[in-house]
């Protein structure tokens, strides 16, 4: 069933570009049903009545709670690559549950331009591609240094490094979390990877360092390879 996020004082009456989507895209008519979302995590069961060229307005049938968001939040610190693949990460991480998203900039991000509202649709779509009843926070581009100040509202914050030989990200799942409700914060570099001046940084501000395996992944492989790790970690 088609379903669409929609602000909460709005429900259920659809306005903007989703109006475009159910008219003339999917051709649905007054009577078919949809699902509208609020962000919170209910889901309201719908019946369009009836259809404008600006709006669709919806009679709500039922509604109810869903729990498909994990307790634990993941925020993806993601420093700048080039072309079009934050399109892709912010598209997948959003798929796999990511709560927010943070462009970053660091000392060799090639990328410095910001697509805050280009983001903000493929995230509204990706989540409701994948049955998700929450959309994931885009932040503004952030630079390196303030995304460590945020790691004091996290309970662990994590940046993965191809020179860790020690710490892993399965290990520390492992022996650090034992709640489902923490909440993480994990630092992905650029594709020339971090400086050492940065990853000193991030270790005075209390970020781990932690090995993602043998091989060295890329920008764009990196946050999907942890935000699956997670996963299987906390939603089995």
């Amino acid at each position: 069933m088609p379903r669409f996020f929609v602000p909460k004082a709005q429900i259920p009456t659809i306005t903007g570009t989703d109006v475009h989507q159910i008219r003339d895209v999917l051709r649905l008519k007054p009577g078919d049903e949809l699902e509208l979302l609020d962000g919170s995590g209910k889901i309201y069961f719908s019946k369009i009545t009836e259809m404008k060229k600006d709006k669709i307005t919806c009679e709500i049938l039922e509604h109810r709670t869903s729990n498909v968001e994990r307790r634990t939040q993941v925020a993806i610190a993601q420093c700048l690559p080039k072309a079009k693949k934050m399109d892709l990460i912010i598209q997948k991480c959003t798929e796999l549950g990511a709560h927010k998203i943070i462009p970053t900039l660091s000392e060799r991000s090639i990328a410095k331009g910001e697509k805050l509202e280009r983001w903000k649709k493929i995230a509204k779509e990706a989540s409701e591609q994948s049955g998700r009843t929450t959309i994931p926070e885009i932040a503004p581009l952030t630079n390196f240094a303030e995304v460590l100040k945020q790691k004091k509202d996290y309970d662990l914050a994590l940046i993965p490094w191809e020179l860790e030989q020690e710490q892993t990200l399965k290990s520390v799942l492992t022996t650090a979390l034992r709640t489902p409700s923490t909440t993480i914060l994990i630092l992905i570099g650029p594709e020339g990877g971090f400086s050492q001046k940065e990853i000193d940084l991030a270790k005075e501000a209390g970020f781990t360092p932690i090995s993602l395996g043998k091989r060295i992944l890329r920008t764009e492989t990196a946050g999907l390879a942890i935000m699956a790790m997670i996963n299987y970690q906390y939603d089995q």
